[in-house]
């Protein structure tokens, strides 16, 4: 569970799929991932392995990043005490991260006016709430006071999932103002693992002995976990598990093939419309409808802290949820080269919602660049973004957008970031638009 924890928060590090500013630049094909029915303004767009796309969303409301790097420098010094950083704390911790890594990308626009995508994707998604009480299971025990024992942590949620994604996106213009997109998902879950409420609770062994030593790990409740491979063998004695075994094996990796990875599938769907009125333009989108589900080495962890064993349950199948999102637009062309919008997003990560409104003025200058400078309300409030796309090359785009361009430069002191980066190749980029055009 250490190892697992101190990961988790780690991943505050990875500030390269909440993407706001990215939602109205038209030219960007990354926003059809947010609304199926946003025809991007290319008629041909191609997005290659590595270089087509990342995008990543990163919060932690607790601390930021450089007093993370701090604390794990100080958890190395013997005799480390944690109680001054988890007393900077709130009683309370949330933390999230989303990655997507475009494999690769292609659409084209369709003579209907509708519009063709097909991308492929690998997706990971982490939360965390917990007591910030958390922070021990970081430390080593052996410099814990006796008094902290038994550490006792209540209602801890968590949830992580990834999984590989085959899908496409086809829109349709059902009259002269209003579009629907649907994008069907082929996913195949790799790796989850979900928890509600979870009671965790670390004691002394032996509290007798000055030298503590030994220590008993149990947690009450259920977790719920999906692998590549089988639970590791060496852990489980009849349908009791051994939390200090560790879930999977040392050599997992070396018997995995790689027909293991495409055994458990799901579907999920992404829905979206937009409609036109006049220079007003109106999007709504939801994402993420289904979840991940495993018929092989799919396993419920039940335990009880009363008992201090850990059962073991494979005869189940099991889900592991995809957090959806909702995304709400508007926005104005008041202008050929010019328009502002905004948008609300809410977003359901394990029990829990996280909403945020942005606020965006968008241009363009020809079919070279286009630019956006937002200013998105929620998570924190001084998060200014920014996003460029830049024709460097005949048919290849530089594109950078982040919801918080400043701690994009300070990620040292940086509690959430969320950017998108990569190179597209374009072609036939729509450089103006009219203000009575009705598929703006």
């Amino acid at each position: 569970m250490k190892k697992l924890t101190l990961i988790v928060l780690a991943f505050i590090t990875c500030y390269v799929n909440a993407q706001n500013t990215s939602y109205f630049m038209e030219r960007l094909p990354q926003s059809i991932l947010l609304n199926p029915a946003l025809n991007p303004k290319v008629k041909f767009y191609l997005g290659l392995p590595g270089i087509g796309g990342i995008s990543t969303h990163a919060y932690n409301s607790g601390f930021n990043f450089n007093e993370l790097d701090e604390f794990i420098d100080n958890l190395q010094q013997d005799g480390f005490n944690p109680d001054d950083f988890i007393n900077s704390l709130d009683d309370y911790n949330n933390f999230l991260s989303e990655t997507k890594v475009n494999l690769f990308m292609l659409g084209f626009m369709l003579k209907d006016g509708g519009y063709f995508s097909f991308h492929t994707n690998i997706n990971n998604v982490t939360t965390l709430n917990a007591e910030s009480d958390i922070i021990y299971l970081l430390s080593g025990y052996d410099d814990l006071s006796a008094d902290k024992f038994p550490i006792n942590i209540d209602e801890m949620n968590f949830l992580t999932n990834t999984y590989f994604s085959i899908g496409f996106t086809y829109s349709r213009k059902i009259n002269e103002n209003l579009t629907l997109g649907i994008s069907p998902h082929l996913n195949s879950n790799l790796v989850g693992l979900q928890s509600k409420d979870i009671n965790y609770v670390v004691d002394i062994d032996e509290p007798q002995s000055s030298y503590y030593g030994e220590y008993d790990e149990t947690f009450k409740g259920e977790v719920v976990v999906g692998l590549p491979s089988e639970i590791n063998p060496d852990a489980i004695n009849g349908n009791e598990f051994d939390l200090n075994q560790g879930i999977i094996s040392d050599e997992w990796g070396e018997e995995l093939k790689i027909s293991d990875l495409f055994r458990n599938k799901s579907l999920s769907i992404d829905l979206g419309a937009t409609y036109t009125l006049n220079e007003w333009f109106f999007s709504a989108s939801i994402l993420n409808i289904g979840a991940s589900g495993w018929k092989e080495n799919g396993y419920v962890l039940s335990g009880d802290t009363e008992t201090e064993t850990i059962l073991v349950d494979d005869t189940q199948k099991i889900k592991i949820g995809i957090p959806p999102a909702v995304y709400l637009g508007v926005k104005r062309q008041f202008s050929p080269k010019w328009n502002y919008g905004l948008l609300f997003n809410n977003s359901f990560y394990n029990n829990r919602i996280n909403s945020s409104a942005t606020l965006s003025l968008n241009a363009y200058v020809g079919s070279a660049m286009s630019t956006s400078v937002s200013y998105t309300a929620g998570y924190k409030f001084d998060n200014l973004g920014l996003g460029l796309r830049l024709r460097f090359f005949p048919g290849m785009d530089l594109i950078f957008v982040t919801d918080n361009v400043i701690q994009a430069f300070k990620y040292k002191e940086a509690y959430r970031m969320a950017a998108t980066f990569g190179i597209n190749l374009s072609f036939n980029v729509k450089n103006k638009i009219d203000l009575d055009e009705s598929s703006m």
